[in-house]
C-alpha cells in the first residue's frame, strides 16, 4: 500500500490525484469495506464513491471536491490533510462589474410612467365624474306615472282603473288633473284616508215611515216596490261606490270596517269596490255571494232585482 505521507509532487494534477484515490481504494478494502456501504456511509453515489478513488476529481464539483475527500479519508480513519494538501484549491471565481444603466435611460423610463399615469387618470377620472353627476340628477328628477290605455268594450277594466284613479285622488296621492291618466292602484295596497268623518259603527237606522192613512197605491208606491234594497257590512277598509239605474250616486267614499250601510236605488244597482274581499253585500235582507268576493282586489258587479249579481 502507499503511505500517504510519501506522496510527492512528482507530476501533476492528475498524478495527484490518483494517488490519493488509491490510497483512499486501499485503506477501504483493508477494512473490507465495499464501494456501497462507503456510498450508504458518506450519502453519496456509488459514482462518486468510483470518481474518487480512481483519482477523477476534476469530475466533482469544485465547491464539494475537497469535503468529499475529506470526509471519506475521516471514514476510513486517516488524517485527512496531507490529502487535501495534494488538492489544488479552485481557483476564485472571476468578478465582473455591473455596471448600472445611464442616467438617460432611467430617466426616459421615469418621464413614460408618469406620462401613462397621467393619460390613464384624464382618461377614467374626468368621465366617473360625469357619469355620477349625471346619475345623481337621474335619481333627483321624479318618476313619470304611466299611462293607462284605455280599451273600448272593457267596462270592468275602465271601472277598474276609473276606481284606481279616484282612490289615489281620495288618499291625496295623486295632484293630477280630471284629464291626466293614472296608473292602477289596487285599494288593499294604498294607506287608508277617509274623506269624510268616519260614522258611528252602528247601523244607521232607516227612517221610519209617517203614520199615515191607507190610500190606493199610486205612482210613487210603485216605484218605491220597484226599487231594490242594498245592505253592506265593511270587514275591512274599503272603497264604495254604487250607482242606481236612473244615474242617481247613492254612495261615493272610502267605508271604514265595521260600518253597516243600506241603500235603495233602482236596479240594477251598479257597485265598484276597492277591495272586495272587506265587502259583504245583502240584497232585499238576503246574503249575495258575487265573482271575486274572496279577492282583495277592484271588482264592478251589477245586482239585479231579486238579488242576480252579474259583473
Amino acid at each position: 500500500m502507499t503511505d500517504i505521507t510519501t506522496i510527492k509532487e512528482e507530476g501533476g494534477a492528475e498524478d495527484r490525484h490518483r494517488l490519493i484515490g488509491e490510497s483512499l481504494k486501499a485503506a477501504r478494502r483493508a477494512r473490507k469495506l465495499d464501494i456501497e456501504d462507503v456510498s450508504r456511509s458518506l450519502r453519496l453515489p456509488g459514482m462518486t464513491v468510483e470518481d474518487i478513488e480512481e483519482g477523477r476529481l476534476d469530475r466533482l464539483a469544485g465547491l464539494y471536491r475537497r469535503g468529499h475527500v475529506a470526509n471519506y479519508a475521516r471514514l476510513l480513519g486517516m488524517d485527512p490533510a496531507p490529502l487535501l494538501a495534494d488538492i489544488d484549491p479552485d481557483p476564485s471565481p472571476e468578478l465582473r462589474q455591473v455596471l448600472p444603466r445611464p442616467r438617460s435611460a432611467r430617466k426616459i423610463e421615469k418621464y413614460v410612467k408618469y406620462a401613462t399615469y397621467i393619460v390613464v387618470t384624464i382618461a377614467i377620472v374626468p368621465p366617473l365624474i360625469i357619469f355620477f353627476i349625471q346619475g345623481g340628477s337621474r335619481m333627483a328628477e321624479p318618476e313619470p306615472r304611466p299611462a293607462v290605455e284605455h280599451v273600448e268594450g272593457d267596462s270592468a277594466n275602465s271601472d277598474e282603473q276609473r276606481m284606481a284613479r279616484r282612490i289615489a285622488r281620495a288618499l291625496a296621492l295623486d295632484d293630477a288633473g280630471d284629464g291626466e291618466a293614472v296608473g292602477p292602484v289596487t285599494a288593499s295596497a294604498l294607506p287608508i284616508r277617509s274623506l269624510r268623518p268616519v260614522r258611528e259603527l252602528q247601523p244607521e237606522p232607516l227612517p221610519l215611515a209617517e203614520t199615515a192613512p191607507l190610500a190606493p197605491p199610486g205612482e210613487d208606491d210603485i216605484a218605491q216596490a220597484l226599487k231594490l234594497e242594498l245592505g253592506i257590512e265593511l270587514v275591512e277598509d274599503s272603497w264604495v261606490e254604487i250607482y242606481s239605474a236612473d244615474g242617481k250616486r247613492l254612495e261615493y267614499d272610502l267605508l271604514r270596517a265595521g260600518q253597516r250601510r243600506s241603500y235603495q236605488g233602482e236596479p240594477p244597482l251598479r257597485l265598484l269596490l276597492g277591495r272586495a274581499s272587506a265587502v259583504r253585500l245583502l240584497a232585499d235582507g238576503q246574503a249575495l255571494e258575487y265573482p271575486g268576493h274572496d279577492r282583495a282586489d277592484v271588482v264592478s258587479l251589477e245586482v239585479l232585482a231579486g238579488g242576480e249579481v252579474r259583473r
